[in-house]
């Protein structure tokens, strides 16, 4: 064979696998530039349906991603606001799981492709202003066709919009497994971690124990109504129902102020969450001096050990600190864990606080560790079923629905 045969053969043959290779590499779609853009702030836009496909948006003032609304001609704008663009999706993308990745949206959006809701982060006041989110829209697109992706964004204050990048559709799987996975792949054990336990309920019996709960906040909340009648004890399980009687909401909430406070331990329960979209579960930590002043050090924070937002979808777990209750409010803003299957049966739920950091677990795996606003005061524990401040936020629920929690353990160091 001629030299440069062989050259030739050995050319193609690299061209080949170089080709094989560009081809199974992740490819992304760069979003950052040239969204439609509306304010609204009369809360018009659904109605309205400016997320559909033949909706005219030709109309709308023109933005960039990567930069807050204030800044692109919105000075005064804390309301909601409205992002449209076209975006074509190569024909080869077809079979692959494909998603839509931005890096921090103030305060919290819902994203429509090809006029479907396909995912909403934030709820009562969860913010997504520093955290990146994904969602996957593999069954949404159309391949080799133009496709419609509009964002609805609610900002609460300060700065707002697409405010950080990247904003981009992409393949790149590797990113988004390693976004909301655990820290460890170790179980948290208290035990072997220098804790006994102090002080827990099972549950046992067919009433509360009013020695280590009490039924909070009872009268007007939100939406609804907290009522004892959404608080039952049986079977060795605490349940808390939201539930419709009279065209009223009915919510269930325990906790331990003047009963039980600590500070500093191991916090776990074990339960089953709600079903519905709208109302959530929840267990916390509650400060009762938070109101009080703004160091929490001095007058603690509220630790949300767990929420569980249906909305934001079925396996996501949102975790969060507040403090400084009052006009100067602040929060850490929401930390998400991805758990698979976590709609389904018991899981356990917990938060390791100590004098330098809070560490929160699901089934004991370790997602997220935050040294902020660390408490050193005695606090209390709350278990609740939380409804929004809107019907129209209520539109997803179905009623009856019931948290059910199987015990609350509460350890501390030896």
């Amino acid at each position: 064979m001629k030299l440069s045969t062989k050259l030739s053969l050995i050319f193609i043959t690299l061209t080949l696998t170089m080709s094989c290779i560009k081809t199974n590499l992740p490819e992304t779609i760069d979003l950052s530039n040239n969204w439609r853009f509306s304010p609204d702030e009369k809360n018009i836009g659904m109605s309205e349906k400016w997320y559909a496909v033949n909706f005219d948006d030709s109309q709308w003032a023109m933005l960039d991603a990567g930069k807050r609304w204030e800044d692109q001609g919105y000075p005064d704008l804390d309301s909601f606001g409205w992002y449209r663009k076209i975006v074509n999706i190569p024909a080869d993308w077809k079979g692959k799981d494909i998603w839509i990745k931005f890096g921090a949206v103030n305060d919290s959006y819902e994203l429509f492709v090809n006029g479907e809701s396909v995912s909403f982060f934030g709820e009562a006041n969860i913010t997504f202003a520093s955290k990146p989110s994904f969602t996957e829209i593999s069954k949404q697109l159309k391949y080799g066709e133009s496709n419609f992706i509009s964002i609805k964004v609610i900002d609460w204050g300060n700065s707002g919009g697409l405010w950080r990048l990247p904003v981009v559709i992409t393949t790149d799987k590797k990113e988004v497994n390693s976004l909301f996975k655990p820290m460890s792949d170790t179980p948290f054990i208290p035990e072997d971690n220098g804790y006994e336990l102090f002080w827990e309920d099972q549950f046992d019996g067919d009433e509360l124990d009013s020695e280590k709960w009490a039924p909070r906040g009872v009268g007007p909340r939100a939406a609804g109504y907290v009522s004892t009648d959404a608080i039952k004890v049986k079977d060795g399980f605490l349940e808390l129902a939201a539930f419709i009687e009279n065209d009223s909401i009915k919510v269930g909430a325990i906790g331990t102020y003047g009963l039980f406070m600590m500070k500093y331990g191991y916090f776990e329960c074990r339960a089953q969450l709600q079903k519905s979209k709208g109302n959530w579960s929840a267990f916390w930590i509650q400060s009762p001096d938070i109101s009080k002043g703004e160091d929490p050090g001095k007058f603690g924070t509220e630790i949300d050990i767990f929420e569980y937002f249906k909305k934001l979808g079925n396996n996501m777990i949102s975790h969060n600190l507040h403090w400084a209750y009052g006009p100067n409010q602040q929060s850490t803003g929401s930390y998400t864990s991805v758990v698979d299957g976590i709609d389904k049966g018991f899981h356990t739920f917990s938060v390791e606080w100590t004098p330098e950091k809070y560490a929160f677990f699901v089934d004991g795996y370790k997602y997220h560790e935050i040294t902020r606003a660390i408490s050193h005061i005695e606090q209390y524990m709350i278990l609740s079923m939380e409804l929004p401040g809107t019907m129209e936020d209520l539109k997803d629920a179905v009623f009856p629905d019931v948290f059910i929690v199987d015990y609350v353990k509460v350890y501390k160091k030896k």
